[in-house]
């Protein structure tokens, strides 16, 4: 086998974990903050509101994203055999073609800082760019495969990852709350989660005691009982 068709092997089993890439950083992370000096780690209240704000960011880029492409996405279904199926260019589509993927890295890149450990947030910051700069050049294919022409031209008018602030604005015809819902309440909280049980750690590593972490325990619980309830919303058939 040559090294091009080991690549693209290698391309596609990437893309087909696309998912499941960035659960890699939560043990990668608590490894990291288990081994790191306890001083050399990033902490405070302002740094973590940063790191917060970071995921925030990211999972506000993914909620437009998913109001937006799911009714379209729905119409194609329902015209399959009518017509061709359309790509999404209203809403923030207009303004960069994968903003669930620059969503996915601002979410994720906010638990990297989190973590606190510097060599771990290089390492794991590469990592992640690398492996989803690979993943979308298979994403990339598979759209032109679909879409034709009428995609490379769009690329060629819309930035991929990055907005274009001065594009011209699109207004949503249709927006869907409901796939929103559906699909990101259970990561929001999955993601809460998995702060807080970051946060327990870190102050385990920083203290050396268990003792002050009681009230996030209390937290955390809280926000697993909403991740389980996002979990019965995703399944549950509207």
């Amino acid at each position: 086998m040559t090294l091009s068709e080991r690549y693209t092997i290698f391309r596609y089993r990437l893309w087909r974990a696309r998912r499941k890439l960035p659960l890699v950083l939560i043990p990668a992370g608590w490894i990291a903050l288990w081994i790191a000096v306890p001083f050399s780690v990033y902490d405070g209240i302002v740094y973590a509101a940063l790191c917060i704000a970071c995921s925030l960011w990211g999972f506000l880029i993914r909620a437009r994203a998913l109001g937006t492409s799911a009714p379209l996405a729905r119409k194609n279904a329902e015209t399959a055999e009518n017509g061709p199926a359309v790509f999404p260019t209203e809403g923030i589509y207009a303004r960069m073609r994968y903003p669930l993927y620059t969503g996915n890295f601002l979410v994720w890149f906010g638990f990297i800082l989190f973590v606190g450990v510097n060599w771990f947030i290089v390492a794991a910051t590469a990592a992640y760019v690398a492996c989803y700069l690979i993943v979308l050049s298979r994403e990339e294919e598979l759209m032109l495969h679909k879409y034709g022409e009428d995609f490379r031209i769009w690329c060629k008018q819309t930035p991929a990852l990055i907005p274009n602030r001065r594009g011209k604005r699109y207004r949503t015809r249709k927006f869907s709350f409901l796939a929103i819902l559906r699909g990101d309440f259970r990561n929001f909280w999955g993601m809460a989660l998995l702060f807080l049980l970051t946060a327990i750690l870190k102050r385990r590593m920083i203290t050396f005691s268990w003792n002050d972490s009681w009230q996030i325990a209390l937290a955390a619980a809280a926000a697993l009982l909403l991740f389980l309830v996002g979990s019965l919303i995703r399944r549950k058939k509207f």
